[in-house]
């Protein structure tokens, strides 16, 4: 759902993630921080990132949640519990996201079970520790 007053990017070519199970204790340190230490911070990080967006270790949260992409303000970078919404997810999900380029920028998307660990990490509220999707059922999946 869309935030008021906020565009929604025009996404287009994204991978179908509805056969991955749902997870459901998601530590944002170890699972998403590890997802960008592995892809992203080997341009996303330091005084001057593309796009102003620092994904190191210690600040990444920060620079993401409810953060307006500085490639378009009408976007924003993670609204929690919105993740086709988030431009961050639309980035790393989507050929064509509405802003910018598919990410990370020239080499092979994230693996569907990373985009998918993002995707649930949003929807669960994108806290900066633990999820805690306690009624959920561990076997639901997203299809």
């Amino acid at each position: 759902m869309p935030v008021a007053g906020i565009a929604e990017p025009a996404a287009a070519g994204c991978t179908n993630l509805d056969s991955i199970p749902i997870a459901f204790t998601i530590d944002y340190q170890s699972a998403i921080q590890g997802i960008f230490d592995n892809h992203c911070v080997a341009c996303h990080e330091g005084n001057d990132p593309p796009a102003g967006l620092d994904l190191s270790a210690g600040g990444s949260w920060s620079h993401l949640i409810h953060v307006p992409s500085s490639q378009d303000g009408n976007f924003i970078r993670v609204i929690p519990d919105e993740p086709l919404s988030s431009l961050l997810f639309l980035k790393i999900n989507c050929d064509t996201p509405g802003v910018g380029a598919r990410m990370p920028r020239g080499k092979d998307p994230l693996s569907n079970d990373e985009q998918a660990l993002i995707l649930d990490w949003i929807s669960e509220g994108a806290p900066p520790g633990t999820t805690d999707a306690i009624f959920r059922s561990e076997f639901e999946l997203r299809g």
